[in-house]
């Protein structure tokens, strides 16, 4: 059973609360907040009087609203009509007056900015939740201090405390694919069960990107030891060119058996692809949290970043740091010019790892 450390009761209605979660603009970040959701979803304090769970509906940007269809805690998805990085004052008032029609009991603004914490204002939601900064704490009712930033507190922890969970209180996130919906999936891109999964790229920046031959050492291995099986190549249209070097670095027998799907999948088809994978060999990224959510063997690689704070959260996920002296330095390239904390991550520790195909589906 869960107890709410949070001494005041939110709702106090015999009705199951009614929440609007405002997403954050990153994929793995909304991954990462599946953890307070499902808190919320499984609070009983949060039920109504006939035990249904509070009914939880999400305000997403484009490109993180995917994940939370996946998650079976969330009622609703509704995607933001607003321009990246635009304040917008007028629409937002205008989504926040449609919004005010449902009945929201309480939201919880996931972004630090001033405007993600305008629309359950102008909703006039009347408990609304987030960390305090950007001159917002005026129009939140309960802004909460920011935990200190070189504590780099884990993500699940930083959204968790928003809700008022204790750490043994959050669950790892879970995303689920119906079987169809997955078969569905690998048929439209010709895939196979069992493949290993790539996502070489890295939206922050090179500094957490491992390098391509790194990349296709362990690729080619894989394909050696199942030889029936594939390698699929994630990432968006940015990530086209290093995943093509990633390819044209195999020995030329093995390139046939190698997909790059950069910037040809949207991301609820890369979800329900990914479901399909034998393991995913990964940067930090979007598409690892989203694995680790699957229950997918992950295979993570830090170098800028750190694992304490943004860690794969699954039973089933490895994670290779050498932990250098001069990382995490959390820098989109590196300050030294070397990238000594990717470059001497040598293969073979991930090679040691590899799951066969026929493990991990």
């Amino acid at each position: 059973m869960r107890h709410r450390v949070h001494p005041e009761t939110w709702c106090e209605s015999s009705r199951a609360l009614k929440v609007l979660i405002v997403a954050p603009n990153w994929i793995g970040d909304a991954v990462m907040s599946l953890s307070l959701i499902q808190a919320f979803y499984q609070d009983k304090a949060l039920q109504g009087a006939d035990g249904k769970p509070c009914e939880i509906h999400v305000l997403a940007p484009p490109i993180t609203a995917p994940v939370y269809q996946f998650s079976q805690a969330v009622r609703a998805v509704q995607v933001e009509p607003f321009s990246h990085g635009k304040l917008q004052w007028g629409l937002r008032r205008q989504v926040g007056k449609l919004l005010a029609e449902r009945g929201f009991d309480m939201a919880v603004v996931l972004p630090n900015s001033l405007k993600s914490a305008l629309v359950p204002w102008f909703a006039s939601i009347p408990k609304r939740v987030g960390y305090s900064g950007e001159l917002r704490s005026a129009i939140l009712t309960h802004p909460l201090p920011k935990p200190s930033k070189a504590a780099k507190p884990p993500m699940i922890q930083w959204y968790g405390d928003l809700g008022a969970y204790a750490p043994d209180l959050l669950d790892f996130p879970v995303l689920n694919v119906e079987d169809g919906l997955r078969s569905t999936a690998c048929n439209e891109f010709g895939l196979q069960a069992g493949f290993l999964a790539l996502a070489p790229g890295a939206e922050f920046g090179p500094a957490k990107r491992w390098p391509a031959e790194h990349f296709a050492q362990v690729a080619a291995e894989f394909l050696r030891r199942n030889a029936l099986q594939s390698v699929v190549l994630f990432g968006g249209p940015k990530d086209q060119a290093f995943c093509a070097e990633i390819v044209g670095q195999l020995p030329s027998e093995l390139q046939a058996r190698a997909v790059s799907l950069a910037g040809k999948t949207s991301l609820a088809q890369a979800v329900a692809l990914m479901s399909a994978a034998s393991q995913l060999l990964t940067n930090d990224s979007g598409l690892m949290h989203v694995a680790a959510a699957l229950n997918v063997q992950v295979h993570a690689v830090f170098g800028s970043s750190s694992p304490h704070h943004t860690p794969p959260l699954s039973g089933k996920a490895k994670v290779y740091y050498l932990n250098l002296e001069c990382s995490p330095c959390f820098q989109r390239e590196c300050p030294l010019g070397h990238t000594d904390c990717l470059k001497k991550l040598d293969p073979k520790l991930v090679l040691d790892q590899l799951v066969p195909a026929s493990q991990g589906v």
